[in-house]
């Protein structure tokens, strides 16, 4: 589902800014780099997977190389911009952020985003519901988000600014039906139970939808941006001279 949202441009100009830039992307996966190259700015990927970053560079022409995010082959103050879009909490956030300011200019900053359902909307809710009277665990999906609040506080990124944008993605009956037979634990299900859930996902959909129309799953883009401060990184060192005590 993630490759079918359809980012609005506003988001894309929140994030990363109107004018086309030198953007570091920590991470190859969800068809993100292409997007942001795609509207004007000089992407360079950093993966830790090497297989992903053959394939974005047989395949997306962009330039892409093998690094951990905590430990980014650059020299300093090299990027405009460092993003990172689902994936920020498989990062140890104190060595990524101290990292990511490293690699930025004066004045540049990070942008991070998280897609997460909204499960608010009513059918969304009743949907839950369904799934879960044979699959406990259902729609329960950890996205990561919580990992955004160790921007809070960061001496490298002081008075972080947050946005939330919604995204609409059309699901038609049987694409909900498959996502539903899909689902966490749905494997282990009876071929009956399996079918009979099926069914009743295909009369939930009906009930809801506006043929032609397809049903509309309801998301939430959540972003974070935030323009690094070097202090931490540029100020002298004072040893504490009584730290070190020598007794004859």
């Amino acid at each position: 589902m993630a490759s079918r949202l359809a980012v609005p441009p506003a988001a894309l100009e929140w994030l990363l800014g109107a004018r086309p830039a030198n953007v570091l992307v920590i991470g190859a996966a969800g068809g993100y780099p292409a997007l942001f190259s795609g509207v004007g700015h000089e992407v360079t990927v950093a993966d830790r997977d090497f297989s992903r970053v053959v394939r974005l560079t047989d395949e997306g022409g962009l330039h892409a190389i093998v690094a951990r995010g905590e430990a980014l082959p650059f020299d300093p103050c090299c990027y405009d911009i460092v993003a990172a879009v689902q994936n920020f909490h498989t990062f140890a956030p104190g060595l990524a952020l101290s990292e990511w300011a490293r690699v930025l200019r004066p004045g540049g900053r990070i942008g991070l985003a998280y897609v997460v359902r909204d499960d608010s909307v009513p059918w969304v809710k009743k949907l839950a519901q369904v799934l879960r009277t044979r699959l406990p665990d259902a729609m329960r999906g950890d996205y990561g988000d919580d990992a955004l609040r160790h921007l809070d506080g960061s001496p490298y990124f002081p008075d972080a600014e947050e946005r939330k944008f919604r995204i609409w993605v059309s699901c038609t009956r049987a694409e909900l039906q498959l996502q539903a037979t899909q689902a966490a634990g749905a494997s282990r299900l009876k071929t009956a139970d399996r079918e009979a859930l099926s069914k009743e996902v295909g009369l939930l959909y009906d009930q809801y939808a506006r043929a032609p129309e397809p049903l509309q799953l309801p998301y939430s883009l959540l972003c974070r941006r935030a323009v690094v401060d070097h202090t931490e990184l540029t100020a002298a060192l004072t040893p504490d001279q009584s730290g070190l005590r020598i007794i004859v």
